[in-house]
């Protein structure tokens, strides 16, 4: 028996879709997902049922939002997390996320399970592993799976058995093969607020620019996947407030101001994504993902949520796929936009960069293959 554990909306989705992978090939699964939308087959067990609340799980980004996760009652919903854990023997327990969790789960763990750790987060290229985690994952961590290279030869010189296959993130997208373009000829620009609750003061930011855009380069489509964790109806005030109207169309929803529609829904990122020219994001995981898939991408720092110092590390892992703005302004955003929508070459040259710098496709199943077989040693 496996238990899997996630502390974050990205890696929630990654830990499902190993959790699926390892249950399809006969094994036992248990689920422990502190926040996301755990999306699990019957044949997994999810031992604990995320909230979702608050600013997205017990982040240490900034004190007001580790704050807003208090308010929200996380605090006491990360208590019985923990206490679930003490339910199960574990022949493996498997870690998504960061090496936070990972001591929690080893602490809170029965008996000696065999430990792998698959860091999401943290990289030897940006947001080192303090010196008392590297102590920690040597001496507790059977076996590591780093998000990039560069930590894989890394940990491996200090004599932690590594194993890399990619980064898993950007294989935990799911494509339904719908389109939601209003326009399938023309160019598309992928909206991602996140999934975070500053997202409610970024959406009217990114319909300002959209307008802009439509000045300068008439029609286009726009696409916007919606996390779970916002309110419909939040969202619709938020738009309306800002003068746009709010379209119900089964399963979509639409911005619209007089021509300038946009599309959004939830459970889309992956159809939209692949189908987008150009994504304007202040989402974490998804940019990466976005990159990763060959997507040149945009982001502004505006004192929403993340610091600057986190946009600054996008900016390391993403290269020169990122044009990122130290402010918001629309007109130099939309300039951006506009000029990657009519430079072909442009936008093939920063998604080679992001395919180089957040590589991955594929790895999923080669992880889930790797665990499998150290649960069932032939």
């Amino acid at each position: 028996m496996i238990g899997i554990f996630s502390n974050g909306f990205g890696e929630t989705v990654i830990a499902s879709k190993i959790a699926n992978s390892i249950s399809d090939k006969g094994a036992k699964v248990v689920f422990f997902p502190l926040v996301g939308n755990p999306k699990v087959k019957e044949s997994v067990e999810v031992a604990f049922f995320p909230k979702n609340e608050g600013s997205g799980g017990l982040t240490t980004q900034s004190l007001d939002n580790f704050l807003k996760d208090l308010r929200h009652g996380l605090l006491g919903d990360f208590f019985r997390y923990l206490k679930s854990i003490r339910k199960y023997n574990f022949k493996v327990i498997f870690i998504v996320g960061d090496p936070f969790l990972l001591f929690l789960v080893k602490l809170f763990s029965k008996d000696s399970p065999i430990v792998i750790f698959n860091s999401i987060y943290k990289s030897e290229l940006v947001d080192k592993h303090y010196w008392f985690e590297k102590l920690f994952i040597k001496k507790y961590v059977d076996y590591f799976i780093p998000r990039d290279k560069i930590t894989a030869e890394y940990f491996s010189n200090l004599g932690v058995k590594t194993i890399y296959f990619g980064n898993p993130m950007v294989d935990a997208i799911d494509v339904r093969g719908i389109d939601y373009r209003k326009y399938p000829d023309m160019k598309t620009l992928l909206l991602l607020p996140g999934s975070r609750d500053w997202a409610y003061r970024i959406i009217p930011k990114f319909l300002c620019v959209v307008e802009s855009v439509f000045q300068k380069f008439t029609f286009f489509n726009v696409l916007c996947p919606l996390s779970r964790s916002l309110s419909l109806d939040k969202v619709k005030d938020v738009v309306i407030k800002h003068g746009w109207e709010y379209i119900v169309d089964e399963e979509k929803v639409i911005f619209r101001k007089g021509v300038l529609d946009v599309v959004c829904a939830y459970d889309a990122f992956g159809d939209m994504l692949m189908v987008s020219d150009v994504v304007l994001s202040c989402a974490g995981t998804a940019t990466e993902q976005s990159a990763g898939y060959g997507k040149p991408t945009i982001m502004f720092y505006d004192n929403f949520g993340w610091s600057r110092g986190w946009f600054n590390r996008q900016k390391i892992l993403l290269g020169d796929n990122l044009k990122l703005f130290d402010r918001f302004g629309v007109s130099e955003i939309s300039d951006e936009i506009v000029m990657l929508f009519n430079d072909t070459n442009e936008r093939k040259r920063r998604g080679e960069i992001g395919k180089k710098m957040i590589e991955g496709i594929g790895s999923i199943e080669k992880i889930s293959d790797f665990v499998f077989k150290i649960l069932s040693p032939q």
